[in-house]
């Protein structure tokens, strides 16, 4: 390999791990690779604009994770997922609302954030096998609901 190109692979780690939302990566390959991170200008011009991008994306692929029926997300949970502190949460989902990132509503009194709908994204292998895995689980209660249906019904479907 090139060695300009050995010496930029830290980009393309970083960039998979901004993709994935994946904060813990994100501050581990900065902290590894700081000086050449904060040797580019656009970096670390913006870093916190990137910090607050990375959030909105770790939101994001957290509600993907998140059964579609189950999408009731205490702010302690995002909390968590996103390492920001809990009074920043309400920010977070008021800004990914905003850019129209998801759609829903917050209950600022039980710290609670209902999601309807999630912005479609490219996903990489693990999100399509995620996404494949929740489709089976779906195919399996349409099967057992059909079932149900035409075991207590036959007089109608006959």
């Amino acid at each position: 390999m090139r060695p300009q190109l050995c010496s930029l692979q830290w980009l393309g780690e970083l960039l998979r791990c901004f993709n994935k939302g994946d904060i813990e990566q994100f501050n581990m390959l900065v902290d590894t690779y700081s000086s050449e991170y904060f040797a580019q200008p656009a970096l670390k011009l913006r870093h916190n604009f990137i910090k607050e991008k990375l959030a909105l994306l770790s939101l994001m692929n957290f509600l993907f994770e998140t059964p579609s029926h189950d999408r009731n997300i205490p702010f302690a949970a995002i909390a968590d997922r996103t390492r920001l502190p809990l009074d920043q949460v309400e920010w977070l989902a008021m800004r990914a609302m905003s850019l129209e990132l998801i759609k829903g509503s917050m209950d600022e009194v039980d710290q609670i954030l209902h999601v309807d709908w999630v912005q479609p994204r490219v996903l990489d292998n693990d999100q399509m096998s995620h996404l494949a895995d929740r489709l089976g689980e779906w195919s399996e209660k349409v099967a057992t609901a059909s079932n149900f249906i035409t075991d207590q019904t036959p007089e109608l479907l006959g």
